[in-house]
């Protein structure tokens, strides 16, 4: 029924407008259109990415598409108009997946991707695609393929670090255990600076959590199946605990609060929490010598899987030809170098150029981007369909031999870190039948928006709003939602 609804919606939309599609013209290519994420700033060359693009993948599968960007807001308004378009990025916190797949706006690609797009399937292990499903068995969004069994680091200026004496681990059990270093640093900083540099709030705190819905804050603590809600976490709430002291000694910038991610210097030393894997190297995107410690990870879920995906709209499933060449557009990202890096970098020697051996054999093979690379085209790789199968990015002074040489096979290793030692969720492909709460999860949102900022940023501390916010969650169905999902959960682990 919520198939039919949603294309009925589409269809009187574009009767409504008075627009009728054309008739395929045989030999054309294929139209496709995808709204893109981004965040508040969309890529300035993306017509002039488009156009290449398009000559490529019309040659090799005939088919163009239209990429748009939308903000998450965006995107929501675009959706509730009735705009379809045939390709959407999708996660918990954009475009957020399970309601969408609730609401029966997405298409089922279970046995499609294999049928369709053979060597898009390939290009990822049975257990991703395994976690990729949703409870009722569909396969409702392709995962994209990067580091979907997570890893979280707290990045920090090792310079600094060397000189105030500190010798960081590879690894700290809380971020507590930076404490000491922070304030020595702050020690050195004039009064309007800090070490710990936040807009809004640090992401990553919660990755840790076996998350079941983000919007709402449940899930599992990690290797257990009993949902609860995330502060319940220890791990979660040490984390916050520790922004609130930080806040208080000074470390961390007052307006942290206020500002949005894009008003920070990334420039500026800092702390910073990030997702990321061993062999990653931040220190050309910051200016200075960058390290990183892990707090925790490998987690491999269904979370993490489901954490950023590609889904075709519902419309599809009565076109299959669209859906072949929508699938088939998106495998082209996993099977051709050049296309991929085009995605990614944008527009082959104008926003970036291959290195050569003779230009460095330490970075022969990685993407050098340009100058006008850098300010007119940065689309988040995260959403794009094979992130972790593009060059590796080096900066000229990698290339000069004046900065530490990159790792080259850092996605390799990272495939092998996750074989040998990953945290294995103790509810794969478990999801949410979230759709008889949607106005609970929105209630949830707006008491989100009124304290998250607060306490994550640590401008109010976690235990002095815990209490109120807890509350006004329960007030909004909380519990309720808690006791539906293990309803749910054991159902699905009894089959």
């Amino acid at each position: 029924m919520k198939k039919l609804v949603t294309l009925v919606l589409a269809l009187a939309l574009v009767l409504s407008m008075g627009v009728i599609a054309p008739a395929q013209a045989e030999g054309d290519p294929i139209k496709l259109t995808w709204a893109m994420g981004t965040g508040d700033v969309a890529p300035i060359d993306n017509a002039m990415v488009l156009e290449e693009l398009n000559k490529m993948s019309r040659e090799l599968i005939g088919v163009e598409c239209d990429i748009q960007y939308f903000t998450n807001d965006q995107v929501l308004v675009s959706i509730q108009s009735g705009e379809v378009f045939d390709i959407y990025f999708t996660c918990s916190w954009y475009n957020n997946f399970n309601q969408a797949v609730s609401q029966g706006l997405f298409a089922n690609l279970d046995g499609k991707v294999q049928e369709m797009a053979p060597e898009l399937y390939a290009s990822m292990t049975e257990d991703v695609w395994e976690l990729a499903h949703s409870t009722n068995g569909g396969l409702y969004a392709i995962p994209v393929k990067k580091d979907y069994a997570m890893m979280n680091f707290l990045t920090y200026p090792a310079d600094i670090a060397a000189e105030l004496g500190f010798d960081i681990p590879d690894r700290i059990n809380g971020w507590g255990d930076l404490t000491e270093f922070l304030v020595a640093w702050k020690a050195t900083m004039a009064d309007n600076e800090y070490p710990v540099l936040v807009g809004g709030n640090p992401p990553g705190m919660e990755s840790s959590f076996d998350f079941i819905d983000r919007t709402a804050m449940i899930g599992c603590i990690f290797g257990t199946n009993k949902v609860v809600f995330a502060l319940e976490d220890p791990a979660l709430m040490e984390r916050y605990r520790t922004m609130g002291e930080w806040y208080k000694l000074g470390l961390v910038n007052p307006d942290a609060a206020q500002v949005s991610e894009t008003a920070i210097d990334t420039k500026k030393p800092r702390i910073a929490s990030v997702q990321a894997w061993p062999g990653y190297d931040y220190s050309v995107a910051n200016g200075y010598n960058t390290a990183m410690t892990c707090y925790f990870g490998p987690n491999l879920s269904t979370d993490g899987v489901q954490g950023s995906m590609n889904a075709l709209s519902v419309t599809l499933e009565e076109d299959e030809a669209r859906m072949a060449a929508a699938l088939k557009y998106i495998g082209l990202c996993h099977t051709n170098q050049l296309f991929n890096d085009t995605m990614r970098f944008g527009k082959q020697g104008y926003h970036w150029n291959y290195v050569t051996e003779e230009q460095s054999k330490d970075c022969a093979g990685g993407v050098l981007r340009t100058e006008i690379g850098d300010s007119n085209y940065s689309p988040w790789g995260f959403s794009q369909p094979a992130y972790f199968e593009t060059s590796i990015a080096v900066s000229q002074d990698q290339v000069d031999g004046k900065a530490k040489a990159p790792v080259m096979d850092q996605y390799d290793q990272y495939y092998d870190i996750i074989k040998t030692s990953a945290n294995v969720s103790a509810i794969p492909g478990f999801t949410w039948d979230s759709s008889a709460f949607t106005s609970n999860l929105a209630e949830i949102s707006a008491i989100k928006d009124e304290y998250y900022k607060d306490f994550a940023s640590g401008t109010r501390p976690i235990d002095d709003v815990y209490d109120e916010f807890l509350d006004k969650m329960n007030g909004a169905g909380l519990q309720e939602m808690i006791a539906d999902a293990q309803a749910q959960l054991d159902a699905f682990q009894a089959r």
